[in-house]
């Protein structure tokens, strides 16, 4: 086939075609130097596929449309191989966050490790973004005096005109950079009573799930102006009973606290460096109070539950070991039987 007629010469997709070989070969030959199930392994070797793709379709693009157009599609395409590039890498990194987390940063917790690993895939979605954004302005023609000035004016609109995107924004990336709280987590906000576990930190919204299982969308600004409790790092969980006596058993009230404080010494899943009090507090309606506290050793919701029902059963076995009894509220209703007198005779129709 004669080259004389063309744009450029032959030479130009052949380089592309070996640049391109060039490349998918150096890149698997580094990527199959890392260790088995590593990181550097499959970023290199998931890039293969772009990058050889965009240089060789770039080749064969300036080679065909020529001197001055090719240039802006060899630009384009390489453009769309580097978008594709990351992008391959995000899905990479969001398959396998667990395994790779556990991998890089094994100081970490793995709540840690997953709050990281999306902070990163955000970031490769935002370097995506910028890519094609800064190509399609150079395609546009665009200057960097007008980018200023449309940036100087952008400022001026998003301060009047978009305001809660922007705090928003800029609240979603305090959440990354303080971190209060991290995927996994279940946090409560008092203010408008909204409890849930975090699923997604996004940059204008954070996606909980509720206990309902339902999802909540919250805008990140709220985070900055109400209050949030993060359940999830609750070290010792407490455990506080509210139980009551008959007034006949008010000689048994010390034998029955001291008992009770002697063996949550010895009862499983309470925390010994806590406090551990049992206290007769007031006379109720009905009944002698009496308050019992301690705390798990463990901070789960689950462990404190299964606490909770061995210290009942406990207080019930003790009660009644003691003799005495846990008396429940009674009322005493006294019926008046009204006498009405019949009416007259002479009255009735």
């Amino acid at each position: 086939m004669p080259t004389a007629g063309l744009p450029f010469a032959l030479q130009i997709p052949l380089v592309g075609a070996l640049l391109a070989l060039f490349a998918w070969l150096m890149l698997d030959r580094l990527g199959r130097r890392c260790p088995m199930g590593s990181l550097g392994r499959a970023l290199l070797l998931s890039g293969r596929l772009s990058i050889a793709t965009a240089i060789l379709i770039s080749g064969i693009g300036w080679w065909l449309a020529g001197q001055a157009e090719g240039r802006e599609l060899r630009n384009l395409l390489l453009t769309v191989g580097v978008v594709w590039t990351l992008l391959r890498w995000r899905s990479e990194l969001k398959q396998r966050a667990e395994h790779y987390g556990a991998q890089l940063l094994p100081h970490l917790s793995s709540k840690d490790q997953l709050f990281l690993f999306d902070v990163l895939d955000k970031l490769l979605s935002t370097a995506a973004v910028l890519v094609v954004l800064l190509m399609g302005l150079d395609l546009l023609g665009v200057s960097a005096g007008v980018l200023i000035t449309a940036g100087g004016f952008g400022a001026a609109a998003l301060a009047f005109g978009a305001r809660t995107i922007v705090e928003n924004g800029l609240s979603g990336l305090s959440l990354y950079i303080n971190r209060p709280f991290t995927l996994g987590d279940t946090i409560n906000l008092p203010g408008p009573q909204l409890l849930g576990t975090v699923e997604a930190v996004g940059w204008f919204y954070t996606e909980l799930r509720d206990p309902d299982r339902q999802r909540i969308y919250i805008p990140n600004g709220l985070f900055t102006s109400q209050a949030v409790q993060n359940v999830a790092q609750i070290d010792n969980r407490r455990i506080w009973i509210e139980f009551g006596l008959s007034y006949a058993d008010r000689d048994r009230i010390d034998t029955i606290t001291t008992s009770l404080q002697e063996q949550l010494e010895h009862l499983a899943g309470v925390d010994p460096a806590k406090d551990r009090l049992v206290h007769f507090v007031d006379y109720g309606e009905s009944s002698l109070n009496l308050r019992l506290l301690c705390f798990a050793a463990s901070g789960t919701i689950q462990d404190a539950w299964a606490l909770r029902q061995r210290v009942l059963l406990l207080i019930g076995a003790v009660v009644e070991q003691a003799g005495a009894s846990m008396p429940f509220p009674t009322r005493t209703v006294i019926a008046e039987r009204l006498a009405i007198s019949a009416p007259d005779a002479g009255d009735r129709p």
